[in-house]
């Protein structure tokens, strides 16, 4: 008998709590007492993005700070001063070519290889690349419940999901990067995205706190929330969203997220492409047919009618392969 993928929730994580309702993930980022992000919490965040990325029972993680009034407040800078330390200066051309190298290292050596190394720093960065690259081409969706400092590498972390829900009183925003000297790590262009080039180089500069409603009004933050409805609020999306179908998922977050560095008859194709595999699926097929058995014959559209199954995800069961007991029948209710 061939035995059963181990599920996201089932890992050991030092820094990550894991907690599974039904198809969403809840990751409770964990390090006290002031929850900086430190290299081993880079390493098991991209464990758990690719444990997700193949598990088909997660349709959603949610991300939040398991430390009382903290979420990610920004990278522990005393690690983060060891780590330089043994770091040569280097020109920009050079340190390119330090940084493709290691990452081919570490490919073809082991990353334990290099830990002890004064390229130790250098994979720090490879590994936090790993993660955002995961987390952009993740076939479930990724919420960052913010309901604390944010900042630094939390900050850059949290641009890369899919969606961020701010808590209205505890949240905070801050990049402090350029005022110790550092450029962003792997958040800057997709900031820039989000909020656009002008208000993106004007909270590098300024390395102020925001509030949730300044990055809200900016487009860094999907809503704004009163903390004491914020775990609930984010639930209850992350539930929907776990509903919609992995596969199609991932190709529309493809399309989105490289939206910006492809050219338009790219991006069409990529579209076209995506829905020529789209239509003829299963589940596609079944969910089209179940929505004109609920037009009741009046051709009127059931999004006018009839939307809220749909848009709890309870009309069709869109992953049917990882839905347990009774799964061979796609239909719910």
């Amino acid at each position: 008998m061939k035995s059963r993928a181990r599920r996201a929730a089932e890992l050991t994580l030092s820094t990550i709590r894991l907690r599974q309702e039904r198809r969403v993930l809840f990751a409770e980022v964990v390090n006290p007492p002031f929850n900086y992000m430190v290299g081993t919490m880079v390493t098991e965040l991209r464990e758990l993005v690719r444990a997700v990325a193949g598990d088909p029972s997660v349709g959603a993680v949610v991300v939040s700070g398991g430390v009382p009034g903290r979420y990610i407040t920004h990278f522990d800078i005393g690690e983060l001063s060891r780590v330089a330390e043994p770091v040569p200066l280097l020109p920009p051309r050079a340190a390119r070519t330090l940084f493709r190298t290691v990452r081919a290292a570490a490919k073809l050596f082991g990353e334990h290889a290099l830990a002890r190394t004064p390229a130790a720093g250098v994979l720090a960065v490879t590994r936090f690349y790993d993660v955002v690259r995961g987390l952009l081409d993740s076939p479930a969706t990724w919420l960052g419940m913010i309901d604390g400092p944010c900042g630094g590498g939390g900050l850059e972390l949290s641009v890369c999901f899919d969606i961020r829900v701010a808590g209205s009183e505890n949240a905070a925003f801050q990049l402090p990067e350029l005022s110790i000297g550092l450029a962003t790590t792997v958040g800057g262009q997709r900031l820039t995205q989000l909020v656009g080039p002008a208000r993106a180089m004007e909270m590098l500069l300024e390395a102020r706190s925001y509030t949730a409603d300044e990055v809200l009004r900016n487009g860094l933050v999907n809503r704004v929330v009163p903390g004491h409805s914020l775990a609930e609020e984010i639930a209850a999306m992350a539930h929907r969203y776990a509903a919609r179908p992995r596969s199609v998922v991932a190709a529309q977050k493809r399309i989105v997220n490289h939206a910006f560095e492809m050219s338009v008859r790219e991006s069409l194709t990529a579209e076209g492409l995506a829905q020529v595999v789209g239509v003829p699926a299963a589940v596609t097929r079944v969910a089209l047919r179940r929505w004109l058995v609920m037009q009741d014959g009046t051709g009127e559209s059931v999004f006018l009618t009839k939307p809220e199954p749909w848009i709890q995800g309870t009309a069709v069961e869109m992953n049917p392969a990882d839905a347990g007991p009774g799964a061979d029948s796609p239909y719910r209710g």
